[in-house]
């Protein structure tokens, strides 16, 4: 899953909340910025927008999980979900600006919902491979959720043991640089993952778009056209977000003598939502106008030309024609 999750936000709120201030108070701040969690004035208005938002793109899923049985989909409601909590909980942070979890439970929820995003999209393509044909792939479309999904969990788990390396370095510098550091690793892990995926679904893309045994499909392969489509704009979206975030952690600089963290995108608020929270939205919009329940089968197994794929570990089925 592309982006980096828990640590950048669980990074900003642990040096906001352990230190005095992350940038000393001006004359133009509304608010003590010494004793909040908060390294900047937050914009109440805009937690309720994104909440409103994301709130109607999990109904408008939500709905059409329903309309198209599409219970795989069910990672897409998570994500919708968190991001629901995470602005919802944003507004008492922003109201309570001296109590600690609200901010540290809503920083949490939207760092995680776009891994969700990310595990998704496997899911998807992978759906998309299986009905299309897996002779197109140079992966296996049932390896592709565990293998990727896998390494983006151990990516995550390596941002994790950073940032609890952080909240416990106390005003360590030389703990804080390695945290730092742990961090960056597991950043640059999560977006070779998502590349590398990127690469197999895009070849599996080429050689079925190319193939003359399917041109018969037209019709099929319009509406896997509209699902590749989304996909790649998620991908895009993703992976700029990403990249933000690790310029986030790559400029923060940690100074002998000073326990406070400089940052131009640590210290800013515009930054995360044109940079995180606007493009996630955007990807969520897509899938939901171009929902996979109304161009893949809700049962995984069947394929493009009616025959069912023979499964392993599960049920085997002989390709014989479509189910009656």
């Amino acid at each position: 899953m592309a982006g980096e999750h828990l640590p950048s936000y669980a990074l900003s709120s642990s040096i906001h909340s352990r230190l005095p201030s992350a940038r000393p108070p001006d004359d133009n701040n509304t608010v003590d910025r010494s004793n909040t969690n908060f390294p900047y004035d937050p914009t109440l208005w805009a937690a309720y927008l994104f909440a409103v938002l994301y709130g109607i793109a999990l109904l408008w899923q939500l709905g059409q999980a329903i309309r198209y049985k599409t219970g795989y989909m069910w990672v897409m409601l998570v994500a919708c979900s968190l991001e629901v909590l995470g602005f919802g909980l944003s507004i008492i942070a922003i109201k309570q600006m001296t109590t600690l979890w609200p901010i540290v439970v809503s920083q949490t929820g939207l760092i995680v919902a776009p891994a969700f995003i990310a595990a998704q999209d496997y899911m998807i393509i992978g759906r998309v491979m299986s009905f299309v044909g897996k002779e197109y792939g140079y992966i296996n479309h049932t390896k592709i959720t565990k293998i990727f999904v896998g390494a983006d969990i151990f990516a995550i788990l390596t941002q994790a043991g950073g940032g609890s390396m952080l909240a416990g370095a106390n005003g360590d510098l030389n703990q804080m640089k390695v945290a730092q550091k742990v961090l960056l690793t597991g950043l640059a892990l999560q977006v070779i993952t998502f590349g590398i995926f990127f690469f197999v679904a895009t070849a599996f893309d080429v050689r079925s778009y190319r193939s003359p045994a399917l041109h018969p499909f037209k019709e099929q392969m319009k509406g896997m056209r509209k699902l590749w489509t989304a996909f790649y704009i998620s991908c895009a979206l993703i992976t700029a977000r990403s990249i933000y975030r690790t310029v986030e952690f790559a400029e923060i600089k940690f100074t002998p003598g000073n326990d406070n963290a400089d940052g131009y995108l640590l210290n800013h608020e515009w930054p995360m939502y044109v940079f995180d929270s606007i493009p996630i939205l955007i990807s969520i919009i897509f899938f939901s106008i171009w929902h996979p329940g109304a161009y893949l089968p809700s049962k995984k197994g069947l394929r493009i030309d009616g025959t069912y794929e023979e499964q392993f570990g599960r049920r085997k089925f002989l390709c014989c024609g479509p189910r009656k």
